[in-house]
Parts: structure tokens; C-alpha cells; sequence
């Protein structure tokens, strides 16, 4: 639960201090921040289950991807979001970069990377960490 607060902390008074930056793909499903360094997703629906909510997370689940330049991608315990309308589209076939992360929109979903190679693969009907 620790990692998960300091998120949203880290979140909310770095969001105060600064200009957010961010995209969504073009089915307006996925919404992406970056943030303090650090990169979220999260998606509007799906059509999988959620895993099983950790026993330490009393908020929302299952929907929000977080992963920090180096190291494994994680979802996240959360109770804000990282959507906003107003957030520029990532075209189909186009890449986002910024801060060793890469991410490439598909019509099959939503591709990133850190400079690790680890990441995630996101859309409606599937959801893979690697």
C-alpha cells in the first residue's frame, strides 16, 4: 500500500507544481501521463477480468499501469486517473518518446516500453506486462 500512496502523493503535489504531459490512443480507451519521470496508462474499459485486488488496496484496481524509466511494470492501487480530454491523440502507427520511454500505437493496442524493455502491451481485450 505504501508504493501505491506515495503514487497518488507524488501524483497530486507534482501535478499542482507543473504542466501535465500526456496522450490517448485514437479509440479514446487508453490515456497515458508522464509525470515526475515516471509513465501511466490507464484504460477507460476492458472485456478481461481484473486480477484479484491485493488485500492492501482499499481504492480503485485493475485499470492503471505504472512503470518508472528502469525496472518492471506494474498496475496500480489508485484513486485519481490519468484521463483527460484534452490530452493530444497518438495516431495509429505513430511513436510517443520521452525520458527513456517509448510507445507506439497499434490498432491492436497500446505498446511501452522503458529503457529496460520492460512494459506493457494494453488494450480492451488485453492486458500484458512483460
Amino acid at each position: 500500500m505504501k508504493k501505491w500512496i506515495l503514487l497518488l502523493f507524488a501524483l497530486t503535489g507534482w501535478a499542482s507544481a507543473q504542466t501535465l504531459e500526456g496522450f490517448k490512443t485514437p479509440s479514446g480507451n487508453i490515456y497515458c501521463l508522464y509525470y515526475n519521470n515516471e509513465l501511466r496508462c490507464d484504460l477507460l474499459s476492458t472485456t478481461t477480468p481484473k486480477p484479484p485486488r491485493p488485500r492492501d488496496c482499499e481504492l480503485d484496481w485493475g485499470n492503471a499501469f505504472a512503470m518508472t524509466v528502469r525496472g518492471r511494470a506494474y498496475r496500480i492501487c489508485h484513486a485519481d486517473s490519468a484521463m483527460d480530454p484534452s490530452y493530444s491523440v497518438l495516431q495509429y502507427g505513430k511513436t510517443w518518446k520521452k525520458g527513456g520511454y517509448t510507445c507506439i500505437s497499434l490498432t491492436s493496442g497500446l505498446n511501452c516500453t522503458n529503457k529496460d524493455k520492460h512494459g506493457w502491451l494494453l488494450s480492451k481485450s488485453r492486458q500484458v506486462i512483460f
